[in-house]
């Protein structure tokens, strides 16, 4: 298991695109809460870098609890990042 605090329920996806603008996309909540995160999580690590509080360079996702709050960040590459946005919780890009 990664080493997430009990309180997350869902996740928020977020890059930096070319121009350094910030792209947010909705936030997800799963209804097995930290389990659920944590699955998606580790089946993202497969596709590419997935690190709680780690370095974020220009892709990562906040864990957000009940309130959506952010309790913690999870710096990914593009690679993990596609993977979650396509594939193990896809979302859509909120309008700024």
């Amino acid at each position: 298991m990664l080493n997430l605090p009990e309180n997350v329920v869902g996740l928020r996806l977020a890059r930096i695109d070319r121009r350094g603008d910030l792209i947010l996309c909705e936030a997800m909540r799963f209804d097995k809460g930290r389990d659920a995160v944590d699955t998606v999580l580790r089946r993202a690590r497969i596709s590419g870098r997935v690190e709680i509080e780690g370095q974020i360079a220009d892709h990562f996702a906040d864990a957000i609890d009940d309130d959506g709050d952010i309790v913690v960040s999870v710096a990914l590459d593009a690679k993990s990042y596609r993977a979650l946005k396509t594939k193990w919780m896809r979302c859509k890009v909120e309008k700024p």
